[in-house]
């Protein structure tokens, strides 16, 4: 059981180790590509973004499977995601092929900054690695909590979506509104006269922080406030009004212009939460059947000797 269990935090680990880094930079890349063309007026121009985004997001959710022994996996990808958002906030580590703006290192800083986007990747990360630790400790005991499970999965719901509502409006509020040196000095002009919040960006980083945790409780709770408040808004409904509508970034300041802007950080974040808390998910299913194999076997025990 031992080699067992060595083998499988070391197949995590190993696969995170690799993977983790390439889904970082593609996701951190791609949202930098789609928010600089989104700061020049075309939301949905960044065909390769937008790929990249999904690519970095099928990383994420393969690293979370392979969690489903050991949590290793989630703390390797935590620990990478240190190391490369200090990379992007310096401005670096941009995949050209998946990146239809030329983008230069003060525009990836400009991409990052605003947002503190790398704190609030790292903030994912952590928690979806303490809650697939603490759901493979806890599989099989007896739960100190009073509720019925059905109880446990509508409070884990109750947190998850307030603290995506909260995720939304918080960084749909910092972003910055006046677009007037974009097209000048490119995505560095979007912060060139910004005031920055970096209380609010890590009250954003804490409710994404929230989310991931809740997956302890209801899986169906973080996968709602992920997909139907964070992805779908920003990843398609927002773009694609601002498209047809008219309603895109122009030169001056306008709340349209924070919308929009915060629409790319929002799907990379929510798509993170959602293929991460995945990993919550696996590791319970797997728990959980291995006390069932266990059980059948010690109760089929007696009656075989």
């Amino acid at each position: 059981m031992k080699h067992y269990l060595d083998s499988a935090r070391l197949r995590s680990g190993v696969f995170a180790f690799v993977f983790a880094p390439i889904a970082l930079v593609f996701m951190g890349s791609s949202m930098a590509d789609v928010q600089s063309l989104t700061a020049a007026g075309q939301p949905l121009a960044s065909v390769e973004g937008l790929i990249g985004l999904a690519l970095a997001s099928t990383l994420f959710a393969l690293i979370a499977m392979n969690c489903d022994d050991s949590s290793a996996g989630m703390f390797v990808a935590f620990g990478w995601s240190l190391v490369i958002g200090t990379a992007q906030m310096a401005g670096y580590l941009q995949v050209p092929m998946l990146m239809k703006s030329p983008i230069r290192p003060h525009d990836m800083l400009a991409a990052m900054s605003w947002s503190m986007y790398p704190v609030a990747m790292a903030a994912i990360l952590a928690a979806s690695a303490v809650t697939v630790k603490s759901v493979r400790v806890r599989a099989g005991e007896t739960t100190r909590m009073p509720l019925a499970r059905t109880h446990r999965s509508a409070f884990g719901a109750s947190v998850a979506l307030p603290a995506a509502a909260v995720v939304f409006a918080v960084y749909v509020y910092i972003a910055p509104n006046n677009s007037v040196g974009v097209a000048h000095e490119g995505l560095i002009g979007l912060v060139s006269s910004y005031e920055y919040h970096p209380a609010m960006a890590l009250a954003g980083a804490g409710a994404l922080a929230a989310m991931a945790l809740s997956a302890r409780w209801s899986i169906t709770g973080t996968q709602l406030g992920a997909w139907a408040v964070l992805v779908l808004p920003s990843y398609l409904v927002v773009p694609v009004w601002a498209s047809l509508t008219g309603n895109v970034v122009v030169p001056g300041k306008s709340p349209i212009t924070q919308l929009l802007v915060a629409a790319p950080v929002l799907t990379a974040l929510g798509l993170t939460v959602a293929t991460t808390s995945l990993g919550t998910l696996w590791s319970r299913t797997k728990a959980l059947r291995a006390l069932s194999a266990a059980t059948e076997g010690d109760d089929q025990g007696p009656a075989g000797s």
